[in-house]
Protein backbone atom coordinates (compact mmCIF):
# COMPACT_ATOMS: atom_id res chain seq x y z
CA UNK A 1 0.00 0.00 0.00
CA UNK A 2 1.65 3.66 -1.07
CA UNK A 3 1.83 5.78 2.03
CA UNK A 4 -0.15 9.07 3.12
CA UNK A 5 2.71 10.97 2.92
CA UNK A 6 3.53 9.86 -0.65
CA UNK A 7 -0.35 10.72 -1.86
CA UNK A 8 0.00 14.47 0.09
CA UNK A 9 3.27 14.79 -1.32
CA UNK A 10 1.97 13.76 -5.15
CA UNK A 11 -1.10 16.27 -4.47
CA UNK A 12 0.74 19.01 -3.21
CA UNK A 13 2.94 18.95 -6.10
CA UNK A 14 0.23 19.26 -8.56
CA UNK A 15 -0.99 22.23 -6.72
CA UNK A 16 2.46 24.42 -8.19
CA UNK A 17 2.31 25.54 -11.36
CA UNK A 18 4.33 25.99 -14.42
CA UNK A 19 6.67 29.21 -15.04
CA UNK A 20 5.53 30.61 -11.17
CA UNK A 21 7.49 31.15 -8.37
CA UNK A 22 6.84 29.16 -5.04
CA UNK A 23 8.01 29.29 -1.35
CA UNK A 24 8.27 27.20 0.99
CA UNK A 25 9.58 27.63 5.08
CA UNK A 26 11.05 25.42 7.52
CA UNK A 27 10.26 22.08 9.14
CA UNK A 28 8.67 21.55 5.43
CA UNK A 29 9.51 17.64 4.41
CA UNK A 30 6.24 16.96 2.36
CA UNK A 31 5.79 20.67 0.55
CA UNK A 32 10.19 20.23 -0.02
CA UNK A 33 9.59 16.65 -1.47
CA UNK A 34 6.30 18.27 -3.47
CA UNK A 35 8.90 20.89 -4.97
CA UNK A 36 11.50 17.92 -6.52
CA UNK A 37 8.79 16.25 -8.04
CA UNK A 38 6.92 19.14 -9.61
CA UNK A 39 10.68 20.49 -10.71
CA UNK A 40 11.16 16.84 -12.12
CA UNK A 41 7.81 15.62 -13.30
CA UNK A 42 5.11 18.00 -13.44
CA UNK A 43 6.16 21.90 -13.34
CA UNK A 44 9.78 22.01 -14.97
CA UNK A 45 9.48 25.74 -15.15
CA UNK A 46 8.58 26.72 -12.05
CA UNK A 47 10.90 29.00 -9.85
CA UNK A 48 11.42 26.81 -6.05
CA UNK A 49 12.23 29.23 -3.47
CA UNK A 50 13.75 27.50 -0.39
CA UNK A 51 13.91 28.30 3.35
CA UNK A 52 17.42 28.12 3.25
CA UNK A 53 17.85 31.25 0.73
CA UNK A 54 18.73 28.60 -2.48
CA UNK A 55 16.84 28.46 -5.98
CA UNK A 56 15.90 25.55 -7.48
CA UNK A 57 18.07 23.61 -4.97
CA UNK A 58 19.07 20.24 -6.76
CA UNK A 59 20.06 17.37 -4.01
CA UNK A 60 19.97 13.16 -4.72
CA UNK A 61 18.51 12.85 -1.31
CA UNK A 62 16.03 15.04 1.15
CA UNK A 63 17.99 16.30 3.99
CA UNK A 64 16.29 15.93 7.44
CA UNK A 65 16.54 19.79 7.62
CA UNK A 66 14.50 21.79 5.24
CA UNK A 67 16.85 24.95 6.22
CA UNK A 68 19.93 22.04 5.73
CA UNK A 69 23.37 23.09 4.04
CA UNK A 70 23.15 20.61 1.11
CA UNK A 71 20.17 22.39 -0.44
CA UNK A 72 22.71 24.84 -0.87
CA UNK A 73 25.04 23.22 -2.53
CA UNK A 74 23.68 23.13 -6.65
CA UNK A 75 21.43 25.71 -6.46
CA UNK A 76 20.82 28.10 -9.55
CA UNK A 77 21.41 31.09 -7.57
CA UNK A 78 20.45 32.37 -3.86
CA UNK A 79 17.74 34.33 -2.70
CA UNK A 80 17.62 36.25 0.73
CA UNK A 81 13.89 35.66 2.45
CA UNK A 82 13.53 39.48 2.54
CA UNK A 83 13.56 39.02 -1.51
CA UNK A 84 10.73 36.22 -1.38
CA UNK A 85 8.97 38.90 0.40
CA UNK A 86 10.13 42.12 -1.66
CA UNK A 87 8.80 39.57 -4.63
CA UNK A 88 5.21 38.68 -2.70
CA UNK A 89 4.78 42.65 -2.19
CA UNK A 90 5.02 43.28 -6.04
CA UNK A 91 2.66 40.43 -6.51
CA UNK A 92 5.04 38.11 -8.71
CA UNK A 93 4.91 35.71 -5.21
CA UNK A 94 2.64 33.05 -6.89
CA UNK A 95 2.23 30.46 -4.05
CA UNK A 96 3.57 29.38 -0.79
CA UNK A 97 3.32 26.79 1.33
CA UNK A 98 2.31 27.09 5.01
CA UNK A 99 1.46 24.39 7.80
CA UNK A 100 -0.83 25.33 11.43
CA UNK A 101 -1.51 24.87 14.33
CA UNK A 102 -5.05 25.36 13.57
CA UNK A 103 -7.38 26.26 10.73
CA UNK A 104 -10.98 27.33 10.84
CA UNK A 105 -13.56 26.90 8.33
CA UNK A 106 -12.64 30.22 6.34
CA UNK A 107 -8.80 29.16 6.19
CA UNK A 108 -7.39 31.16 8.78
CA UNK A 109 -4.41 29.73 10.61
CA UNK A 110 -3.00 29.59 13.75
CA UNK A 111 0.22 29.45 14.96
CA UNK A 112 0.76 32.02 17.87
CA UNK A 113 -1.61 31.05 20.59
CA UNK A 114 -4.00 28.03 22.06
CA UNK A 115 -6.03 29.94 24.03
CA UNK A 116 -6.91 33.57 25.24
CA UNK A 117 -4.17 35.81 23.80
CA UNK A 118 -2.90 37.20 27.21
CA UNK A 119 -2.90 34.01 29.23
CA UNK A 120 -2.64 31.57 27.07
CA UNK A 121 -2.85 27.56 27.47
CA UNK A 122 0.09 27.09 25.01
CA UNK A 123 2.60 29.18 23.31
CA UNK A 124 2.94 28.28 19.48
CA UNK A 125 6.44 29.42 17.87
CA UNK A 126 4.35 31.73 15.80
CA UNK A 127 4.14 32.85 12.35
CA UNK A 128 6.66 33.49 11.22
CA UNK A 129 6.03 35.97 7.98
CA UNK A 130 2.62 34.57 7.70
CA UNK A 131 0.66 37.59 8.06
CA UNK A 132 2.68 39.52 5.81
CA UNK A 133 2.86 36.32 3.20
CA UNK A 134 -1.04 36.10 3.43
CA UNK A 135 -1.98 38.49 3.06
CA UNK A 136 -0.69 39.57 -0.13
CA UNK A 137 0.90 35.88 -1.68
CA UNK A 138 -1.28 35.49 -5.00
CA UNK A 139 -1.77 31.65 -3.25
CA UNK A 140 -1.33 29.60 -0.05
CA UNK A 141 -1.47 25.93 -0.13
CA UNK A 142 -2.31 24.75 3.79
CA UNK A 143 -0.89 21.35 4.14
CA UNK A 144 -1.78 19.23 7.69
CA UNK A 145 0.04 15.86 8.82
CA UNK A 146 -2.57 14.88 11.14
CA UNK A 147 -5.62 16.26 10.69
CA UNK A 148 -8.25 15.86 14.03
CA UNK A 149 -11.20 18.18 15.75
CA UNK A 150 -8.76 20.02 17.70
CA UNK A 151 -6.67 21.48 14.52
CA UNK A 152 -10.16 21.67 11.98
CA UNK A 153 -12.00 23.86 14.58
CA UNK A 154 -15.13 26.12 14.17
CA UNK A 155 -12.67 29.19 14.93
CA UNK A 156 -9.32 29.76 15.40
CA UNK A 157 -8.20 31.25 18.99
CA UNK A 158 -5.39 34.10 16.72
CA UNK A 159 -5.17 34.72 13.00
CA UNK A 160 -1.77 34.64 12.00
CA UNK A 161 -2.41 33.84 8.93
CA UNK A 162 -5.36 35.35 7.09
CA UNK A 163 -7.39 32.99 5.34
CA UNK A 164 -10.86 34.11 4.19
CA UNK A 165 -11.54 36.16 7.72
CA UNK A 166 -15.33 36.23 8.52
CA UNK A 167 -15.76 34.24 5.01
CA UNK A 168 -17.67 36.10 2.11
CA UNK A 169 -15.85 39.42 0.88
CA UNK A 170 -14.19 39.77 3.79
CA UNK A 171 -10.30 40.26 2.45
CA UNK A 172 -11.37 42.36 -0.07
CA UNK A 173 -13.59 44.30 2.35
CA UNK A 174 -10.08 44.83 4.20
CA UNK A 175 -8.49 45.61 1.08
CA UNK A 176 -5.74 42.36 0.94
CA UNK A 177 -4.81 41.90 -2.29
CA UNK A 178 -3.88 38.31 -2.49
CA UNK A 179 -6.28 35.98 -3.71
CA UNK A 180 -6.17 33.42 -0.37
CA UNK A 181 -5.98 29.86 0.31
CA UNK A 182 -6.71 27.56 -2.62
CA UNK A 183 -6.37 24.29 -0.84
CA UNK A 184 -5.88 21.94 2.28
CA UNK A 185 -4.13 19.24 1.79
CA UNK A 186 -4.06 16.73 4.87
CA UNK A 187 -3.35 12.83 5.54
CA UNK A 188 -7.62 12.57 5.13
CA UNK A 189 -8.32 14.59 2.11
CA UNK A 190 -8.00 17.58 0.53
CA UNK A 191 -10.25 20.69 0.48
CA UNK A 192 -11.05 23.82 -1.16
CA UNK A 193 -13.09 27.01 -0.40
CA UNK A 194 -16.78 27.74 -1.48
CA UNK A 195 -16.11 30.39 -4.53
CA UNK A 196 -19.14 32.57 -2.75
CA UNK A 197 -19.18 31.85 1.30
CA UNK A 198 -15.65 30.89 1.66
CA UNK A 199 -16.71 28.04 3.40
CA UNK A 200 -14.49 25.09 3.55
CA UNK A 201 -15.69 21.87 1.44
CA UNK A 202 -14.17 18.96 0.56
CA UNK A 203 -12.58 17.99 -2.81
CA UNK A 204 -11.58 14.47 -2.46
CA UNK A 205 -10.91 11.99 0.06
CA UNK A 206 -7.60 9.63 0.27
CA UNK A 207 -7.93 6.34 -0.89
CA UNK A 208 -8.41 4.15 2.32
CA UNK A 209 -10.09 7.15 3.83
CA UNK A 210 -13.73 7.39 4.89
CA UNK A 211 -15.85 10.24 4.57
CA UNK A 212 -17.22 9.66 8.40
CA UNK A 213 -13.09 9.47 9.49
CA UNK A 214 -12.92 13.12 7.93
CA UNK A 215 -15.87 14.26 9.81
CA UNK A 216 -15.09 13.04 12.64
CA UNK A 217 -11.55 14.84 12.76
CA UNK A 218 -13.74 18.05 11.80
CA UNK A 219 -14.68 20.10 14.01
CA UNK A 220 -17.37 21.79 11.93
CA UNK A 221 -19.80 21.38 9.12
CA UNK A 222 -18.00 20.62 5.72
CA UNK A 223 -19.94 21.02 2.34
CA UNK A 224 -19.69 17.91 1.21
CA UNK A 225 -20.03 17.75 -3.10
CA UNK A 226 -22.36 15.32 -3.98
CA UNK A 227 -19.78 13.08 -5.94
CA UNK A 228 -17.07 12.58 -3.38
CA UNK A 229 -14.10 12.31 -5.33
CA UNK A 230 -10.74 9.91 -4.65
CA UNK A 231 -6.99 11.70 -4.33
CA UNK A 232 -5.01 10.27 -7.54
CA UNK A 233 -2.03 8.38 -6.19
CA UNK A 234 1.28 8.96 -7.94
CA UNK A 235 2.10 6.51 -10.82
CA UNK A 236 5.03 4.25 -10.66
CA UNK A 237 7.52 6.29 -12.04
CA UNK A 238 6.52 9.34 -8.86
CA UNK A 239 7.09 6.88 -6.61
CA UNK A 240 10.33 4.95 -7.95
CA UNK A 241 11.31 9.01 -7.58
CA UNK A 242 10.06 9.33 -4.42
CA UNK A 243 11.66 6.29 -3.01
CA UNK A 244 15.59 7.31 -4.37
CA UNK A 245 15.27 10.74 -3.15
CA UNK A 246 14.12 10.03 0.36
CA UNK A 247 15.64 6.40 1.14
CA UNK A 248 15.25 7.95 4.87
CA UNK A 249 11.74 8.73 5.05
CA UNK A 250 11.55 12.00 5.72
CA UNK A 251 8.30 13.34 4.40
CA UNK A 252 6.56 10.57 6.99
CA UNK A 253 7.77 12.25 9.73
CA UNK A 254 4.99 13.14 11.85
CA UNK A 255 2.41 12.06 9.09
CA UNK A 256 -0.41 9.60 10.70
CA UNK A 257 -1.49 7.46 7.93
CA UNK A 258 -5.03 6.18 9.66
CA UNK A 259 -6.22 3.74 7.31
CA UNK A 260 -7.06 0.48 8.12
Amino acid sequence: MIHIADIMAYTLAREIKNNEIFLQGLSSPLPMLAAHIAKKFLAPDATYINVSDSIDPETEKLPASTADVLLTEKPVAFCNLYDAFDLAQRGKLGMIFLGAAQIDKFGNTNLSVIGDYNKPKVRLPGGAASSFLCAIAQRTVLWVTNQTNRLFVEKVDFITGQGYLEGRDSRERLGLPGAGPAKIITNLATYDFDPTTKHMRICSIHPGITLEQVKENTGFELIIPENLKTTDEPEDEILQFINKIDPNNVRKIGVKDVRN
